[in-house]
């Protein structure tokens, strides 16, 4: 009675994991074409974008309280602050008893840090040098690091919160903030003048597309029907 609703919930699982690589798929092709598009010179349309973000190449559109905000947002995708709740996020799982989830966002981060540096060596694109960088940096530019480890850090955080989730809106939510969260810090590297759209977009591309994987793995990382993860002992006080 039983065989027919597995067979169905196993169909689905495949076809949802099918999708979901197939995604994963889109994005790296997404990358590579970009990749080339940068390779070949898209320095008109970056131009144009990062002066349309300008009144002049030294001055933001905004003024001083505007700077403020977007030093301080695009702070959240920075090496300090991402290591940090990386941290406190491993530290948490792990004294949860989650030490599978903790290897994977631990996993998340360090594998976004490699592939970041093998291709900015490989690509090895200057900032761009015709406006003022408000948050100057001394590595290559392409793809953006901040906007790569944002998408990549945050979507993979907000899966694991969504998966404890036990309604369809709230883990909507938390995946949508995830996003926008990284969306919001791939424009303030924009703002600061210290990367081409081109270097965002590449950098959201193999962010998402390494969360996704990430997000695959969380689900066959869940314990299985009859499994059970260990719990930590309360204190009896």
């Amino acid at each position: 009675m039983y065989g027919r609703p597995m067979k169905a919930w196993l169909k689905s699982a495949d076809l949802r994991l099918l999708f979901e690589l197939c995604i994963v798929g889109v994005l790296v092709v997404v990358f590579l074409k970009i990749a080339h598009e940068a390779s070949d010179g898209t320095e008109d349309l970056d131009r144009a974008i990062l002066l349309a973000l300008r009144n002049a190449p030294d001055d933001p559109l905004g003024g001083e309280s505007v700077q403020a905000a977007m030093l301080h947002l695009t702070g959240l995708g920075s090496s300090v602050v991402t290591g940090l709740i990386t941290l406190i996020a491993v530290s948490f799982l792990a004294l949860a008893g989650r030490w599978r989830y903790a290897a994977l966002v631990l996993g998340a981060v360090l594998g976004t840090l490699f592939v970041m540096l093998a291709l900015k060596g490989l690509y090895d694109r200057p900032r761009p040098p015709f406006v003022t960088h408000l948050d100057p940096q001394s590595d290559e530019s392409f793809p953006s690091g901040h906007s790569m480890i944002a998408s990549a850090l945050y979507l993979t955080l907000a899966t694991l919160i969504a998966r404890a989730l036990p309604q369809r809106r709230l883990r909507v939510f938390t995946i949508a903030t995830g996003a926008v969260l990284a969306l919001a810090i791939g424009v303030s590297r924009l703002y600061m003048g210290v990367h081409y759209p081109t270097d965002v977009l590449a950098g959201w591309t193999v962010g998402c597309a390494w969360a996704l994987v990430c997000g695959i793995a969380a689900r066959k990382l869940a314990p299985k029907v009859g499994e059970h993860e260990p719990t930590p002992a309360t204190d009896d006080t």
